[in-house]
């Protein structure tokens, strides 16, 4: 007998805890030494910024899949209004300002790229002849400046004509399977940086660049270091700037960067939302969103912008807001009926279905579902049946049990 989905759904529940538990308990007594391993061939002795070719590459594009997401999205609602709602006056204003948006979203991305790219190339600059300040005022002048703006506006724009060319061919009804999915990764990825910019603040965890940096060392080096649970005294946050020449030197928990890389975990739900079928197609969307979520939470502590802690809990914050975001928009809370017992699993309605929840012997077919009108086509079941080699009986005792 195969599992049920209210066996499949706590099952899931019970190894997301003990994975999530053990490697939360096993982050706060190896925080530091994790990153001390990580960073040792990284973080130069009194540096704030790591030279690391990996740890740099995914601390400037890391956080791109929130701006890719918010892009694709605002372009499907786009060609939604477009296309289904196109005998409508107002549907082309609607898709003008879904362009607008996604053009936003991208010319963001490109800013958020050039400033950790600006921020890296001058990390050396006034070492000598001046203070952190003066690289600090310099790095956000740049950043301010029309040419840079300009440049990141022309390929916002360009990056969204590609996405509008990209999804023309979108089918109507797609499309309205679609909105499903922009309505859950907009909440997704509202409440998962919400809460990462509402902990961070108050939390103002020390970096470990920031421990490891001149200033830092002058402040006592690594002795500031706090478990993740503990939060810092807010003067110091205020100094930071003073301090080590950039703002975010006590911003260390939850990882901000990590659940930005982990808007990703929205595919996920386009294996519900497109009814994917094949187990492979399943499992690619999955363990590749694992993957690419991951090697941004490695990367982050290989710069020492944060610790174990910090990018495992921001990855899991943006996890558990898919799975709030899915089961809300997407699966209407069947999951959480299922398990409570507020609502029974739903007959199969085709023979695939049948096939796959069904398990059919010489004394009859065992299905953890209750048959009901949903059910009304009995060569379902025949099929089913006969695949499996059973008793041309049997199929009276399942179809009059339909009946």
């Amino acid at each position: 007998m195969k599992l049920t989905l209210k066996q499949k759904s706590w099952i899931a529940v019970a190894v997301f805890v003990v994975v999530f538990a053990g490697l939360l308990i096993a982050a706060t007594f190896t925080d530091l030494e994790v990153s001390h391993l990580l960073t040792k061939h990284a973080l130069k002795d009194g540096e704030y910024l790591a030279d690391d070719v990996f740890g740099v590459f995914f601390e400037i594009v890391g956080s791109s899949a929130i701006y890719i997401l918010i892009g694709v999205c605002a372009t499907i609602c786009l060609w939604f209004f477009a296309k289904v709602y196109n005998k409508k006056p107002w549907n082309i204003i609607i898709a003008v300002i879904c362009a607008v948006a996604g053009a936003v979203a991208f010319f963001l991305m490109f800013s958020d790229i050039f400033g950790y790219i600006i921020e890296h190339v001058l990390k050396d600059t006034f070492i000598e002849s001046g203070s952190p300040l003066s690289r600090y005022e310099l790095i956000h002048k740049l950043e301010d400046n029309g040419a840079f703006i300009i440049t990141e506006i022309i390929l916002g724009l360009m990056v969204e004509g590609l996405v509008i060319l990209a999804l023309k061919g979108l089918k109507e009804d797609t499309l309205k399977k679609l909105v499903k999915f922009v309505l859950a990764a907009a909440v997704m990825t509202a409440v998962a940086n919400l809460l990462v910019a509402v902990i961070k603040e108050p939390m103002g965890r020390m970096r470990y660049r920031a421990m490891n940096s001149i200033a830092g060392q002058a402040m006592g080096g690594f002795d500031n270091f706090t478990m993740w649970f503990v939060s810092t005294d807010n003067n110091e946050i205020f100094a930071s700037k003073e301090l080590f020449g950039y703002s975010d030197a006590f911003k260390s928990f939850p990882s901000g960067h990590t659940c930005a890389a982990g808007m990703i975990y929205s595919l996920i739900m386009l294996i519900d939302v497109l009814e994917m079928k094949k187990t492979w197609h399943k499992v690619l969307v999955w363990i590749s969103t694992i993957v690419a979520t991951g090697l941004v939470a490695v990367s982050r502590i290989v710069v020492g912008a944060h610790f174990f802690s910090d990018v495992l809990m921001g990855g899991t914050i943006a996890f558990l807001s898919m799975i709030i975001a899915r089961e809300i928009f997407i699966s209407k809370g069947e999951h959480v009926k299922v398990m409570f017992g507020s609502k029974k699993e739903d007959a199969p309605q085709d023979e695939e279905e049948m096939k796959e929840v069904c398990t059919c012997g010489e004394d009859g077919c065992e299905c953890p579902f209750d048959c009901n009108e949903n059910t009304t086509d009995k060569t379902i079941i025949d099929d089913a049946i006969q695949d499996n080699d059973v008793d041309v009986n049997t199929t009276d005792i399942v179809t009059e049990t339909i009946e």
